[in-house]
């Protein structure tokens, strides 16, 4: 199985069949969290919905679209990170991530993020990634220009979650600045 070690508790984990079960139990766990920021569909109730999610994602993966990872915490699932969208014509990919959240404020996110990041840039030889998250989830935009990402403006009616437009920071890294901040 592919994995990155971050420390002796976080991993980064590539999605595989094996892990329907844990995604499942942590979407019902933090259901209503998950929901307030992404529009789930019914059927993601069903542990079905996630065999067929984790299938996508392995195509996708496959087809060169995406890279989709589970984060785990002493082998326990708690959230997710992906890079999707991927364009090889214009070298850049979108970074999506969730964390369950009680484990929000440790850092985890930010080390997992900065490892995917260097994977993104140093392996994939990415020129830039590119976040877009809802203008109100001051949690994850702080989180997102901790990481050097800088905001490129805002998406009016992006998203419609329950019924509800949402607006999106749309923000971007780019590999030079990535590596200016390297050294």
């Amino acid at each position: 199985m592919f994995s990155i070690e971050i420390d002796k508790h976080i991993s980064i984990l590539f999605l595989h069949h094996k892990f329907k079960t844990d995604f499942h139990k942590l979407y019902k766990a933090n259901k209503l969290r998950f929901s307030k920021w992404f529009d789930w569909p019914q059927e993601s109730d069903h542990l079905s919905y996630f065999e067929s999610l984790i299938k996508d994602a392995l195509y996708d993966y496959a087809r060169g679209k995406a890279v989709h990872c589970g984060i785990s915490f002493d082998e326990q699932m708690i959230g997710y990170i992906g890079l999707t969208q991927i364009n090889h014509e214009l070298d850049k990919a979108e970074l999506r991530f969730l964390i369950a959240p009680k484990f929000e404020g440790r850092g985890i996110m930010h080390k997992v993020c900065t490892k995917m990041i260097a994977y993104s840039f140093d392996f994939l030889t990415l020129e830039k990634l590119e976040m877009s998250i809802a203008t109100e989830d001051l949690a994850s935009r702080k989180a997102c220009e901790a990481l050097g990402f800088q905001l490129e403006g805002i998406l009016k009616c992006a998203d419609n979650i329950k019924g509800k437009l949402i607006d999106h920071a749309r923000y971007g890294l780019f590999r030079s600045s990535y590596l200016t901040a390297k050294s």
